[in-house]
């Protein structure tokens, strides 16, 4: 197994409680939830830095915990890193170019010392039959079994049906939908994908919401976007 550090900023108080509710949240949809999907409509939702958080939130409960970047077109992962290097990702072992052991690794930022993570590796032309193969049905089935949490970051679904392929296979799915960002009519497009797949979709995580309109005061985070969350857990309408 090898060893990274991920970059760990200190995040708003507002936000980072906000990310202890959406664990909560998925915490009471059941002790069977341990395999969690995210997506999202569009790229540049903060759906990485979300689904990163919540699995690193999970973490320092003391559970074991893995983030798995199953973005194999435009992933970002690799900004997230502040120390070490990648050598082979998801790509390499479902294309048999290497073991379970070469691809994944422990992250050892303070307080993180049960947090794993699975990059994507180099992009694929063909991202769909990989994540459709038999090879990464049995790996997700076995990062269930070995894990308490598994969050998996997806691509936007609004374009590409990577996320739904992979939804089928796990035990829910998140949809992240930046406020004010997108039409309500491309976020039921992205619920129907998800649902006619056989996903159970847990719920909305409502991202960048500028609660200085509501009066609640207005906190920064990244590039000046205001965060805060929805939920609809259990509710996929």
């Amino acid at each position: 197994m090898l060893d990274l550090k991920l970059e760990k900023k200190e995040l708003p108080f507002a936000m980072a409680e906000e990310i202890k509710n959406l664990r909560t949240g998925i915490t009471f949809c059941g002790a069977d939830i341990k395999t969690v999907l995210f997506t999202s409509s569009s790229p540049n939702e903060g759906k990485s830095t979300i689904s990163l958080e919540t699995a690193r939130s999970f973490a320092e409960l003391g559970k074991k915990v893995l983030y798995m970047d199953c973005d194999f077109r435009k992933s970002i992962f690799k900004y997230k890193i502040e120390d070490g290097k990648i050598g082979k990702g998801l790509t390499h072992y479902l294309t048999g170019q290497c073991d379970f052991e070469d691809i994944i690794y422990r992250n050892y930022g303070r307080g993180d010392a049960e947090f794993y993570v699975i990059p994507s590796g180099p992009s694929s032309k063909s991202p769909t039959e990989l994540l459709a193969s038999k090879r990464f049905i049995e790996l997700l089935a076995k990062l269930r079994n070995d894990f308490d949490m598994v969050i998996l970051d997806t691509p936007p679904l609004a374009n590409v049906v990577d996320a739904s392929i992979i939804a089928s296979n796990v035990d829910g799915s998140i949809i992240l939908v930046e406020a004010g960002g997108m039409n309500y009519q491309i976020v039921q497009k992205v619920r129907d994908k998800l649902a006619s797949s056989g996903a159970r979709i847990l719920g909305v995580v409502l991202n960048k919401v500028d609660k200085s309109k509501k009066g609640y005061g207005y906190y920064k985070y990244g590039k000046g976007y205001g965060y805060g969350y929805n939920y609809g857990y259990g509710d996929s309408r």
